[in-house]
C-alpha cells in the first residue's frame, strides 16, 4: 500500500474515534486526544523492566512532579495505580496502589453487599479518568497535577443508597521483574531494610516516611522522603508494615477530593503543606488551571499544523505528553526545572540533564512551553566550568556531560552519574536563539550571551589541537583518561584478559606493533560520547566480525584506528585529549554557532562582536567544503589531521574508508552547503543502498563496513538526526522528498500513531521500536516534523 493511502486509512479510523468520543462529558474538547499513551498497569515489582532494562509501565507525570500515576488494570478499579516515586536519579514503584476505593452497601462489608463496578479508564493530556458504574451507584475519579509536588484527584459518588466506602493501599511486595514475570522476589524492604517506611495517620491523612538509602543503581533515598495523601472525607484507618485501610460512610451523593504529595526531604515537606491546604480548600480551581494550561499547551503546538490534521494534531500531542511527562522540578544539585531524557529510561530519570539532549527540547519547548524550555538551558549552564573552579580550573567555559540531583565525590557528593569526561556539541546557540525568538527575553538573552562565547571559546582553547579555528571532538583530563601521573590510560587485550597502560607513545606503538589487536582506549569512548552520536562507526568502532569482513574485502585493520593528541596550555599543564581528525559536524554545529552568535551580538548592540562571529562562520563555511567534502562519493566525512596540513590548507584528506554517517549532512542543516554539494548530499540520502531505508536516514548508511540495524550509532534511526536531514533537505529546496521521508518515518516506525510510547531509535529496516521508551529528543523532533508538515519550505 502506497503512502498516501495509508495515511487516509489511518485518518479515516481517527475519525470513526473522534465520532465516537465527541459528545464525552468528562473529556471535552480533547477527547480526540484520549489515550494517546498506553497509561495501564499495576506495577507489583518496585522494578518492572522491559527487555531493554527500562520500567515497562508509563505513568502520568506533570509539572515536574517527582511522582506519577497509572491506569489500573481490572483488578484494581477505583485506584490510580502505583504511584511511581523518582528515588532522585532512578524511577521506583512503591506500590501497586496507594488508595484503592471498593464501595459497600447496607451496615455490613461482605462480598454480598459489595458493589459490583465496570471499569471505563483512560487518559487524557494532563489528566487520568476513571468511570466506574454498576448497581445504581456512578463514581467519576479525575486526577490531575496542580503543584511541582502534588497530584490531586476529584472523586465524584452518585447514589440514593447510603454506602460504606473502603479505601484500602498496599505497597510492592517483590524487588524486581522482567516483562512482568518475576525476577528477584524478594521484599525490597528486606533488600534495603534502611528503607522500611513507617506509617502515621490521621482522620485526614496517611504518611509514608522512608528511610536513607544509597544503593546507585538502584534507589536513594535522603532519610527523609515522604508520600504524603490528604483527603477532604474523613476516616479511619489502620495499617501494619506493608499495608493500610480506611472506612467511612456517606448518606448519599459525595464529592470528595485526595492529594498524593511525593516529598524529598525535609524542607519540601515544611514548604509544601500550605500548598496541600490551598488546594483541599479550593480544589476545583486547582483543578481548572491544569486544564486550561494543557489547552494552552496544545492550542499553541498544534498552531503550525496544517489543516486541522488529526493524524499530526495527535502525534504532537503525544509528543507533547511525553516531554511535559519527563520534566523534572529543581531538586537536589539542580537549581532549575529540566528536561531529562526518559523518566522510565533505566538510566536517564530524575533531573539528570544532559546539554545534547537539552538543547534538543528546548528548541521544541519554546513552541509552546518557552519558560520551561529557558529553565532547561539554565540547568545546562548552572555548572559551566568557571576560573575559580576547584575541580578543573584550566576548562574554562567547559559545560559537563551530565549534570544531576547528587554531585560528583569531586564536588563533594556521592553521585555516580554526574559525568565530567566529556560535553556535547555546540548546538547551544541554536537552542538559546530559537527560545529568544519566541520569548523575546533580552535580559535572559544579555545573560546566557556570554556564557555561549565563553563555551565557544573552551572549544577553540581545550580542543583545537593544531590550532586552525576546527576543533576536534576528545576527552577531558579526568581519573577515567589519565593517570595520577598524568599519562593517558588504556588496555589491552591478552590472552588471559585486558592488560592496563598507559602513555600517548605506548598507545601508538601498540597499534603499529599489533594493528588487529583490541585495544580499549576510554578517551576514545568519551571523544564519541562527546559527539553526542555513541560508538559511531567515524570515530573507529567496528565489531570484530564487521572488521574480519572489511579486512577480507581488502581493507586494512589501521584504517579503525584513532590517533589522540595530548593538548597543553601555555604553561605547559595538560588540559584534554583530542582526536586526530576534525568532525564535519561538529565544525558545521560551529559555523551556525557563529551565525547564531552574531545575530546575537546585533541584538545586543555588540557590533564589533557581530562582525567578528560572522567572520569567523563564513571561514568555517569555507574550509568545511574545501576540506570535509569528497567527490568522488557526493559525501561530507570528517578528515583525518595529518602530520602537517595539506597544499590546499585541510588538516588532511576525508575518512572516506570508515562510511557515511549522519553527519555528512550536518552542512546541510547548518546552511554551510554550496548548492552543488547539498545536491549529491541529498541524492545519497535519497539512495535506498544508502539512507532510504524503510525508516530512513539511519546513524550509518547500508553501505558502511559498520553498519548493523539493532547497534546504537551505527544503524538505529534516531530521529534529531532523521530531523537534521529532512530541515536540511528543506533548506535547499527538496521540501517534496523531505516529507515523503516523513511520510515513510509515521507509517513506518512501529507504535508512533498507536498508543506504544515514542521510543529513543527506530530499526532501520523493520520499523521496530528500540531503545528507552518515553524518549524526550524523539518526542521534540517528532513535534518539530508535525508542524513541518505540508510546509517544509516555509
Amino acid at each position: 500500500m502506497k503512502l498516501k493511502q495509508r495515511l487516509i486509512l489511518i485518518a479515516a479510523m481517527l475519525m470513526l474515534s473522534l465520532q465516537a468520543t465527541a459528545n464525552d462529558p468528562v473529556s471535552g474538547e480533547n477527547s480526540h486526544y484520549k489515550n494517546l499513551i498506553d497509561r495501564t498497569g499495576s506495577p507489583y515489582y518496585m522494578q518492572d523492566f522491559d527487555q531493554g532494562d527500562h520500567q515497562r509501565f508509563s505513568p502520568l507525570f506533570d509539572l515536574g512532579a517527582w511522582h506519577g500515576h497509572l491506569l489500573p488494570s481490572s483488578e484494581n478499579a477505583g485506584a490510580f495505580t502505583g504511584p511511581a516515586i523518582i528515588t532522585e536519579e532512578y524511577l521506583n514503584f512503591v506500590a501497586p496502589y496507594f488508595e484503592k476505593l471498593t464501595v459497600y452497601k447496607g451496615g455490613e462489608i461482605n462480598d454480598a453487599n459489595k458493589v459490583k463496578l465496570t471499569m471505563q479508564a483512560y487518559s487524557l493530556p494532563g489528566a487520568l479518568v476513571q468511570e466506574l458504574r454498576g448497581d445504581g451507584v456512578e463514581i467519576n475519579l479525575t486526577l490531575r497535577f496542580v503543584t511541582n509536588r502534588t497530584s490531586l484527584v476529584k472523586t465524584q459518588i452518585i447514589t440514593s443508597k447510603p454506602l460504606i466506602l473502603q479505601f484500602e493501599g498496599q505497597l510492592v511486595s517483590h524487588l524486581s521483574a522482567k516483562d512482568g514475570k518475576v525476577n528477584d522476589a524478594r521484599s525490597p524492604f528486606a533488600v534495603y531494610p534502611q528503607l522500611q517506611p513507617k506509617w502515621q495517620a490521621t482522620k485526614n491523612s496517611i504518611t509514608l516516611s522512608f528511610g536513607k538509602v544509597r544503593a546507585f543503581g538502584q534507589i536513594l533515598s535522603s532519610g527523609s522522603s515522604q508520600l504524603q495523601l490528604h483527603k477532604t472525607l474523613p476516616v479511619n484507618t489502620t495499617y501494619d508494615n506493608l499495608s493500610y485501610i480506611s472506612h467511612t460512610n456517606i448518606a448519599g451523593n459525595h464529592t470528595f477530593y485526595t492529594t498524593y504529595s511525593y516529598l524529598l526531604d525535609s524542607q519540601e515537606q515544611a514548604s509544601e503543606q500550605a500548598k496541600i491546604a490551598d488546594i483541599l480548600k479550593q480544589p476545583e480551581n486547582y483543578l481548572s488551571r491544569s486544564k486550561k494550561r494543557w489547552q494552552h499547551y496544545i492550542k499553541q503546538a498544534t498552531l503550525p499544523i496544517v489543516n486541522n490534521d488529526h493524524i499530526h494534531q495527535r502525534l504532537a500531542v503525544k509528543s507533547i505528553e511525553t516531554l511535559i511527562g519527563n520534566w523534572r522540578s529543581k531538586a537536589g544539585a539542580v537549581g532549575f526545572d529540566t528536561v531529562s531524557p526518559a523518566v522510565t529510561g533505566r538510566w536517564f530519570s530524575g533531573n539528570q540533564t544532559w546539554p545534547w539532549d537539552s538543547y534538543k527540547h528546548a528548541f521544541a519547548l519554546a513552541t509552546f512551553h518557552p519558560a520551561l524550555a529557558k529553565q532547561n538551558l539554565n540547568a545546562v549552564f548552572e555548572h559551566q566550568i568557571t576560573a575559580n573552579d576547584a575541580v578543573r580550573p584550566w576548562d574554562v567555559g567547559f559545560i559537563p556531560d551530565l549534570v544531576a540531583y547528587n554531585l560528583s565525590p569531586e564536588r563533594g557528593g556521592d553521585g555516580t552519574n554526574w559525568n565530567e569526561r566529556n560535553t556535547k556539541p555546540s548546538l547551544a546557540a541554536w537552542a538559546v536563539w530559537q527560545v529568544y525568538e519566541y520569548t523575546n527575553d533580552k535580559q535572559w538573552l544579555a545573560e546566557i550571551f556570554p556564557k555561549l562565547v565563553s563555551y565557544r571559546n573552551w572549544w577553540l582553547t581545550n580542543r583545537d589541537h593544531n590550532g586552525n579555528g576546527v576543533p576536534e571532538y576528545g576527552a577531558t583530563v579526568d581519573k577515567a583518561h589519565t593517570t595520577d601521573d598524568g599519562k593517558l590510560r588504556f588496555e589491552v587485550q591478552t590472552a588471559t584478559g585486558w592488560a592496563a597502560q598507559s602513555g600517548l607513545e605506548n598507545y601508538k606503538d601498540q597499534l603499529i606493533a599489533h594493528p588487529q589487536k583490541q585495544i580499549k582506549i576510554p578517551a576514545q569512548t568519551a571523544a564519541s560520547w562527546e559527539s553526542g552520536r555513541d560508538d559511531a562507526a567515524v570515530f573507529g568502532f567496528i565489531s570484530s566480525e564487521q572488521l574480519d569482513r572489511y579486512i577480507k574485502n581488502g581493507g586494512k585493520a589501521t584504517d579503525w584506528h584513532v590517533g589522540f593528541a595530548e593538548n597543553f596550555d601555555k604553561s605547559g599543564r595538560l588540559i584534554g585529549y583530542s582526536l586526530l581528525q576534525e568532525s564535519v559536524d561538529q565544525a558545521s554545529y560551529m559555523a551556525a554557532d557563529n551565525r547564531y552568535l552574531s545575530k546575537m551580538a546585533k541584538e545586543l548592540n555588540y557590533p564589533r562582536q557581530a562582525s567578528y562571529f560572522l567572520k569567523q562562520a563564513t571561514k568555517l563555511r569555507a574550509y568545511i567544503n574545501r576540506c570535509m567534502f569528497d567527490k568522488t562519493t557526493g559525501y561530507y566525512y570528517d578528515i583525518e589531521i595529518a602530520p602537517q596540513p595539506l597544499a590546499n590548507g585541510c588538516a588532511g584528506k576525508p575518512l572516506v574508508k570508515r562510511g557515511k554517517g549522519p553527519e555528512g549532512w550536518s552542512p546541510l542543516l547548518n546552511q554551510v552547503a554550496s548548492v552543488e554539494q547539498a545536491q549529491q548530499v541529498v541524492d545519497v540520502m535519497l539512495d535506498e543502498k544508502e539512507f532510504n531505508t524503510y525508516v530512513p536516514l539511519g546513524s550509518a548508511a547500508l553501505s558502511n563496513p559498520a553498519f548493523g540495524a539493532d547497534i546504537y550509532w551505527r544503524g538505529r534511526v534516531w530521529l534529531d538526526q532523521l530531523y537534521f536531514g529532512l530541515v536540511g533537505m528543506s533548506h535547499y529546496g527538496y521540501c517534496e522528498k523531505a516529507q515523503q521521508l516523513s511520510e515513510q518515518l509515521l507509517t513506518h516506525a512501529d507504535g508512533l500513531l498507536a498508543s506504544a510510547p515514542i521510543r529513543e531509535n527506530y530499526n532501520p529496516l523493520t520499523g521496530e521500536q528500540q531503545g528507552a521508551p518515553n524518549f524526550s529528543w524523539s518526542a521534540a523532533h517528532l513535534l518539530l516534523i508535525m508542524q513541518k508538515q505540508g510546509r517544509w519550505c516555509e
